[in-house]
């Protein structure tokens, strides 16, 4: 279980600046026009962008999150972030000194349809 307080922030991989310091993770993205939603709709997320699964990000709300974790562990996670329609799902709360601190994170997987029928 989470703690209090620390949603779901979907990141689509592409344009998205993610370095690791030797102790955290940090990844810059832009604010996406439309909520993450679903797995289903993760594709209408621009690519670089953030979102959370209900909403766009206001604009009171920073680009930056923050992770500790290993250099190997934030290795897979840039290397994620690299590709265009990746995504990764960040369990944050907002700090409010500028940026998300992460809790934990996860590759997120996008849903496609491939028989409507």
């Amino acid at each position: 279980m989470d703690p209090e307080g620390f949603f779901p922030l979907i990141v689509r991989g592409g344009r998205v600046a993610a370095g690791h310091d030797g102790s955290t993770l940090t990844v810059r993205f832009s604010k996406s026009p439309v909520a993450a939603g679903d797995p289903s709709h993760f594709g209408r997320m621009p690519h670089g962008s953030g979102a959370w699964l209900d909403r766009p990000l206001n604009d009171a709300e920073p680009t930056v999150l923050r992770q500790q974790m290993s250099a190997a562990d934030a290795q897979s996670v840039i290397s994620i972030l690299r590709i265009n329609d990746r995504f990764m799902k960040f369990i944050c709360a907002n700090t409010n000194m500028g940026h998300f601190q992460v809790h934990r994170s996860e590759p997120a997987f996008m849903q496609v349809i491939i028989d409507q029928g």
